[in-house]
């Protein structure tokens, strides 16, 4: 399987630096879901398909490393990559680079889970993902134990 991939471009506005003149470090957390629904647009998974299949995907985890600055006028590279996971869950992996230099400024993972409109979780992978796995040809491989046993 090919790696589910999109790439969005951003200019850093004025009003998302700070007093330092460095981009306030909520902002990254906006690329991240612009990136997302470009993600959701090319790849047919869409928020609004979720709701309609009965289903809201809230964040449950957001990860982030910042690497350095970017500020006011840079241009942004910032690339989503689904990472496949067992059951129902959504994982996406996310780095954003300068383009002016290809410097990486941050790295971050998001996880969402799958909710019924009616707020009831669900721990299964609910029938709409699975055709939505199937649409892309993934699949994921059984692995055994990465545990190291202690002596």
């Amino acid at each position: 399987m090919e790696d589910l991939r999109e790439t969005i471009r951003v200019q850093v506005r004025f009003s998302e630096v700070d007093a330092l003149r460095i981009v306030w470090h909520g902002h990254y957390v906006q690329y991240m879901e612009d990136a997302r629904e470009a993600f959701g647009r090319k790849y047919q998974l869409e928020y609004m398909h979720i709701f309609n299949s009965g289903y809201v995907a809230p964040l449950v985890d957001m990860q982030l490393q910042y690497k350095q600055t970017a500020t006011i006028d840079d241009v942004l590279s910032v690339e989503i990559t689904y990472r496949p996971a067992p059951g129902g869950k959504l994982i996406f992996d996310y780095r954003i680079c300068k383009e002016s230099d290809g410097s990486l400024v941050l790295t971050a993972s998001t996880i969402q889970l799958f909710v019924t409109r009616d707020g009831v979780f669900e721990p299964s992978s609910p029938d709409f993902f699975n055709e939505w796995k199937s649409m892309f040809g993934i699949r994921l491989a059984a692995t055994g134990s990465t545990c190291v046993p202690q002596h």
